[in-house]
């Protein structure tokens, strides 16, 4: 959803609403009419949910009909309908910005207010005003309750609504974050050259401290015959690192260990 003033959150309604219309949708998406009858509910609580399952991506912005995601919930079992509402928290950026609040804090959060929530979207200028982040802020309560993350809690007296959260909801969320097979590759790609890259760049500021303006340059990939690594990394993981360095004045010892840092194995020629 887009930030701004002139944006509602979903609001107004509830996450039971929202499967009453989706279960009426799966039975007649094209009379308007019929559907506000079978929904059964009012005008007004049939436009935000409507609304709500609109901006949540379940159905189509210029028709009742279902996206590929809100077929997912309309026509699955109970976990599933669960697993996909869990992906749209994950995904709507509202929800998403409470959420990486739980994970970024500094302590264990055990209990969010109402206001809390209201707040960030504040900060973050989400909805229209404050009866739309407080009327915003139940539907996501009620929302996370659903998927299991926290149990929702309406204020009583002195005690104000809010979230008591799973005890395992930074692991729950933290789920949500991981990322995709190829951004893992690339990530064990770098971790995989990273003792290469360390052990390339050894002594470096005292090679730097000990060159001369006119001196030769020694390649160390191309000038020394060392010989290769048993089982060296697949030249995917590997990073294309070449690094002159002037050995003129460096003693034998120097040099070998110089070699042993650099590629981890040195032999006597």
């Amino acid at each position: 959803m887009a930030k701004g003033s002139n944006n509602n959150l979903p609001a107004y309604t509830t996450v039971e609403n929202l499967f009453n219309l989706i279960n009426v949708l799966k039975k007649n998406n094209k009379n308007e009419e019929s559907i506000k009858a079978l929904f059964g509910l009012g005008d007004s609580a049939y436009r935000n949910t409507k609304s709500a399952l609109k901006a949540f991506g379940i159905i189509e912005n210029d028709s009742l009909d279902f996206t590929d995601i809100g077929r997912e919930i309309a026509y699955s079992g109970e976990d599933n309908k669960k697993e996909e509402m869990t992906r749209i928290v994950k995904c709507y950026e509202p929800y998403e910005l409470v959420l990486n609040s739980i994970v970024t804090s500094r302590t264990d959060t055990k209990v969010t207010e109402i206001d809390t929530i209201k707040n960030l979207w504040g900060r973050a200028d989400f909805g229209s005003g404050d009866r739309n982040r407080n009327d915003g802020a139940t539907l996501f309560m009620s929302v996370i309750d659903y998927i299991g993350f926290a149990k929702y809690v309406i204020g009583r007296g002195s005690n104000p609504t809010r979230i008591e959260w799973a005890p395992d909801i930074k692991n729950k969320i933290n789920s949500l974050n991981q990322d995709s097979p190829i951004v893992e590759q690339e990530e064990n790609t770098n971790s995989n050259g990273k003792d290469t890259i360390e052990a390339s760049i050894v002594d470096t500021a005292t090679v730097e401290e000990e060159q001369e303006e006119n001196s030769s340059t020694v390649n160390i990939v191309d000038e020394r015959n060392v010989k290769p690594i048993e089982k060296p990394v697949s030249a995917v993981s590997l990073p294309n690192v070449t690094i002159n360095v002037d050995m003129s004045d460096w003693s034998d010892e120097k040099i070998k260990t110089f070699f042993k840092y650099a590629y981890g194995k040195f032999e006597e020629d």
